[in-house]
């Protein structure tokens, strides 16, 4: 049964999200800063930071994708629809979006290649393990309901007995 969703499982879920893609960049800034600085506004400040602006639009972003999260996988926008096709419009939603703030934030240069091909490895490396760990999740979740059920049997065959 799942329980109720308040604004502030939103907000935690907002700052997840935030706190992943700031642990990200911060390994990019490092390991790329300073030859990205000349061509990316993420790393203007070379590998000595993340400047506020960048981390107040991935805040945003982090905001909007949770949103879309949200809109795909609760039953509150979207009564039907299966699994897949769920995610396969969440990741093309997500991935304008992120389009989107590339292009209006000048992230970095829309007419190169090389960075959008870093951003979509980047990208589906980050999926790939989101889908993995999701799907770890769910059955560890699955085998701790399945380990209850077969205890409530044996609960309800000794008092059958009684």
């Amino acid at each position: 049964m799942e329980e109720k969703k308040t604004i502030f499982d939103y907000i935690g879920h907002v700052f997840c999200c935030f706190g992943f893609a700031m642990i990200c960049m911060a390994v990019f800034t490092v390991l790329f800063g300073e030859s990205a600085k000349e061509i990316s506004t993420m790393f203007t400040l070379s590998n000595k930071g993340i400047p506020v602006e960048i981390m107040a639009q991935y805040l945003l972003l982090s905001a909007l994708i949770v949103f879309a999260r949200f809109f795909f996988f609760t039953d509150m926008f979207l009564k039907k629809g299966s699994i897949v096709l769920r995610t396969i419009g969440m990741l093309l939603v997500v991935v304008s979006l992120i389009a989107c703030f590339i292009y209006l934030f000048d992230w970095f240069p829309v007419h190169m290649w090389q960075p959008w091909v870093m951003f979509f490895i980047c990208f589906f490396i980050c999926f790939g393990i989101s889908l993995a760990v999701t799907i770890l999740k769910e059955r560890i979740e699955n085998k701790k309901m399945e380990e209850g059920l077969k205890k409530l049997q044996k609960q309800w065959e000794v008092q059958d007995k009684k």
